[in-house]
């Protein structure tokens, strides 16, 4: 069954007795669950659907809310965000515990709807994973693929009233690089981006390519990060391309030299944080910055040492000073950026 099919099933309330919904695209898995929500009677919602912390949920807290029967509806829902079980912990229940509860996963009432969701990977090596693929659905809330990307996106924007040819739809998925092979850009992320672009154009208005340069996440933002990746998988002619293409777009060596040394130092940063004991979420909030920008930092920061971060950030002020000066041509500057960093042993 495909995440058609589900959706299309929650809707009609044909539902499985049990769901495990998994996987990196958030989206996917809110857009599950908002629809689990309005299969139910809006007026009675407060007595047939639970939200459980899968962290810190015990055994009897668990079954009681699975037990309960639905009130004046059909079926009862019961949410549980981030199981323990499933990604192989066991911080509240015990050994007997769990085993006492994936047998109980054969034996749930009929008006039970039991959802667990994952906001990432489970360990599918674990029998309770394998118990709700044998009595309910397990999904994996991947990427989704370049067509439906395409029918997304345009409903998307027609949503917003906004008129958009299919030219500047791929354009614009484009732009966002989602499809890339390591990019870490969700569908919320997508999502943001259209809104943003429809509230700047208005009703029945236009999108064209120059006003989703100006507005969309910046394809230059992205161009950052992949130089940066390229730089650090010593990559030179991808850099290289990289950086001339966006030269030839119309950024300045300037103002490539002042993103990259702003997204250096927020590696920099989260780095630091992450060494501390502070979570993802909480950088986030610290640095007023995506979660999409923290991971990113946070990956890049395997391929790059303090102290050549430290040089390269070195390296731009001294270069920035030199072009402002007339000492040395902006294209060579960034050349020699690129030759040197891309030769020297990053670790």
């Amino acid at each position: 069954m495909d995440y058609k099919d589900i959706i299309r099933n929650i809707k009609s309330k044909n539902f499985e007795n049990i769901y495990l919904l998994y996987g990196r695209e958030y989206y996917l898995i809110d857009n599950a669950i908002k629809n689990l929500k309005e299969s139910l009677n809006e007026s009675m919602l407060d007595f047939n659907l639970d939200v459980i912390d899968g962290k810190e949920v015990f055994l009897d807290q668990l079954l009681s809310s699975v037990e309960t029967l639905p009130f004046m509806d059909d079926n009862k829902i019961t949410i549980v965000k981030d199981f323990e079980l499933l990604k192989g912990k066991r911080k509240n229940f015990s050994e007997g515990d769990e085993k006492y509860f994936i047998d109980y996963l054969d034996n749930i009432s009929e008006s039970t709807v039991l959802v667990f969701v994952v906001y990432g990977e489970v360990d599918k090596r674990k029998k309770i994973v394998k118990k709700i693929q044998e009595k309910g659905i397990v999904y994996n809330c991947d990427k989704i693929s370049d067509m439906d990307l395409f029918k997304w996106t345009k409903r998307k924007f027609e949503s917003f009233e906004t008129i958009i040819e299919n030219s500047q739809v791929m354009y614009f998925i484009e732009s966002q690089g989602y499809r890339e092979k390591n990019s870490e850009k969700t569908l919320s992320d997508l999502e943001n981006e259209i809104i943003k672009i429809s509230s700047f154009v208005g009703k029945e208005n236009k999108v064209t390519n120059e006003i989703i340069d100006r507005l969309s996440q910046k394809k230059i933002e992205n161009d950052i990060f992949k130089l940066i990746d390229y730089i650090g998988e010593k990559n030179s002619s991808s850099a290289v391309k990289i950086l001339n293409d966006m030269i030839q777009e119309g950024e300045s060596v300037l103002g490539i030299f002042a993103m990259i040394s702003r997204q250096f130092k927020t590696v920099l940063q989260v780095k630091q944080l992450q060494i501390e004991g502070v979570t993802i979420n909480d950088i986030c909030k610290r640095l007023n910055i995506r979660q999409f920008v923290v991971n990113k930092a946070l990956k890049q920061s395997r391929n790059f040492s303090d102290d050549t971060i430290i040089d390269m950030l070195n390296f731009i002020l001294e270069n920035d000073f030199k072009i402002k000066n007339g000492l040395i041509k902006d294209t060579l500057a960034v050349e020699i950026l690129v030759s040197k960093y891309c030769q020297r042993n990053i670790s």
